[in-house]
């Protein structure tokens, strides 16, 4: 497959959690660690390199790619982390929002963290977008694992967005998520563990909870709003006053 490989110390599976690829850690000749990283499903690989990424060794057509080792372990092991890991993970986001990117895939999984450092990683889908739909996405898989961001995140990041306008962003990611085919394509992956299948199923049941609950929020706001006028939109109808025009 690569050549590098033909050298290799040792090819071991690698315990993790990856949906869509098949992953070993190779130790190379020069003693170097690196990840063998193998799509289930043939795809393209991104046509340009991202600033921080861990460096591609080798790639083929196929999108099997040797990939630089990272120290560390994924945010979804290490929750809860301390506030100056959360910087660290906003640093990170920074660093690839102010490049015009966005890494489009930031799962807890795909974080690799450590005690001074925080590194995304997974790179299959790079592109350009609104750095809102990345943050809702993030905080909506957070979500997923019981927990927040909290501000120390926002600290490492340089600003706190606007949280309602994050909110609508959220929202909209959740219904594109609900609505895609990730979730038949899982219960069709006859090789996904059935501890990994029993997980993603809880997932598309938490985020369905969690739209509902938005919705029946911001319905239970109007008529909030509503009430505290004083009275009810038919009353309001019968009683009103002169209209422009009349």
């Amino acid at each position: 497959m690569f050549r590098l490989l033909e050298t290799a110390i040792r090819i071991e599976p690698l315990k993790g959690d990856g949906l869509t690829n098949v992953l070993h850690l190779v130790t190379l000749a020069d003693g170097r660690k690196a990840v063998l990283r193998q799509p289930k499903i043939a795809r393209d690989l991104p046509k340009f390199v991202v600033p921080g990424a861990p460096e591609v060794l080798a790639h083929n057509g196929r999108g099997d790619v040797l990939v630089e080792y990272v120290e560390g372990v994924t945010l979804a092991d290490a929750l809860p982390v301390s506030d100056e890991v959360w910087r660290s993970i906003g640093e990170a986001f920074r660093k690839v929002h102010r490049a015009g990117l966005l890494h489009n895939d930031v799962n807890l999984y795909n974080i690799i963290v450590s005690e001074h450092r925080a590194t995304l990683i997974d790179w299959d889908n790079p592109g350009q977008g609104n750095p809102l739909d990345e943050l809702a996405a993030f905080e909506e898989h957070l979500y997923l694992h019981g927990t927040v961001l909290p501000q120390a995140f926002w600290a490492g990041y340089g600003h706190t967005p606007d949280l309602n306008l994050l909110r609508v962003h959220r929202i909209a990611g959740c219904i594109g998520w609900l609505a895609s085919e990730d979730w038949r394509e899982w219960e069709d992956d006859r090789s996904l563990r059935p501890e990994l299948l029993e997980r993603v199923r809880n997932w598309r049941k938490l985020l369905a909870q969690w739209l509902a609950d938005q919705l029946r929020t911001d319905l239970l706001t109007a008529e909030v709003a509503v009430l505290q006028h004083g009275k009810r939109p038919e009353d309001r109808h019968e009683q009103r006053g002169p209209q422009h025009g009349q």
